[in-house]
């Protein structure tokens, strides 16, 4: 009964040190590629115009192997904290618009992987990932045009509506090929097969078995579909107000509650990327540290006797 009891209330089997880990290793990494891609320039080709969004294959390797919950949340978690805080150009409560988006689109991805070395599932992970997050934003900004601007206007704007889902079409399957193939999919299905079985060790955790794999459900069995639309309508609804307080010119309302935007790279150019990817290494390098410290610490406790008390406990946690 007391294993049942803590299946039912850490359903990922992990403890909270490893959660804590993959948490920072999400964040750290995805951090850091957010800043690199905010490097990369954008080729305009005609009217289209072809970027990065992300590199998708590090939130799709990371929820392969690891629990996809706690890298859901640490991926976008990161992107705001070494991006948005660390470049000066956080929006405040309202960027929690792109963190649901994010967070829902790495969680699917990471339970659609059943094996690490299928590259099918890996491949079908970054697109689904890719397409969560675009389709949903898309969304989001098709009820901003209808909802969050005045009914006038919208009016006497001659087919404002369907330009703006051209235009959100458009960005999908460039997203589709740039984001989720080129730097999404392939890099993934070359990446993961050769690091399962490698890294999970050296957090304590068993590589993911392909019989057991995560399931795609909410918090306490709760049915994920209903997860899911409650945090899409919770985007939609922070994308609606914010949309709403931009046309009525009300600064500093509830969506920009907490922004942070001192205009770094302006004024001090683009030598001060380097000087946030330098701050973003820094804390790559104090998570390796905080893992191998992790790792010594378990591999003494190891070392020491267990009780049969203490083996089905380890056993039921799922560690090493």
């Amino acid at each position: 009964m007391s294993a049942l009891r803590r299946r039912l209330h850490d359903p990922d089997g992990i403890s909270s040190s490893q959660k804590l880990m993959i948490l920072v290793l999400s964040m750290t990494l995805f951090g850091v590629s957010d800043i690199v891609t905010g490097i990369v320039p954008s080729i305009e080709v005609g009217p289209f115009e072809l970027e990065v969004a992300y590199f998708a294959f590090i939130p799709v390797v990371l929820a392969a192997l690891f629990c996809p919950l706690w890298v859901a949340i640490g991926a976008p978690l990161g992107e705001m904290v070494f991006s948005d805080m660390l470049l000066g150009d956080f929006g405040g409560l309202g960027e929690l618009e792109g963190f649901l988006q994010l967070l829902l689109g790495i969680y699917v991805a990471g339970c659609i992987v059943r094996d690490p070395r299928n590259r099918r599932q890996l491949f079908a992970a970054a697109l689904a990932l890719v397409s969560i997050d675009k389709v949903s934003s898309g969304l989001i900004d098709l009820a901003k045009v209808g909802i969050g601007i005045d009914p006038e206007t919208l009016e006497e704007s001659n087919g404002l509506f369907q330009a703006v889902l051209v235009s959100e079409s458009i960005e999908l399957v460039m997203a589709l090929l740039i984001t989720g193939v080129l730097f999404g999919a392939l890099p993934a299905m070359w990446l993961a097969p050769r690091l399962y079985g490698k890294i999970e060790p050296l957090m304590g955790l068993r590589p993911r078995d392909p019989q057991n794999p995560p399931r795609l459900v909410g918090p306490r069995g709760t049915p994920f579909w209903l997860i899911g639309v409650l945090a899409l309508l919770g985007a939609v609804a922070i994308g609606v107000v914010s949309q709403w307080e931009e046309f009525v010119g009300r600064e500093g309302g509830l969506m920009t509650l907490g922004a942070f935007q001192p205009d770094f790279v302006d004024e001090y150019g683009t030598a001060y990327l380097w000087v946030a990817l330098t701050v973003a290494a820094l804390a790559v390098a104090g998570a390796c540290v905080l893992v191998a410290v992790l790792r010594a610490r378990r591999r003494r406790d190891a070392g020491a006797p267990l009780t049969s008390a203490s083996q089905q406990h380890a056993a039921d946690r799922g560690e090493v």
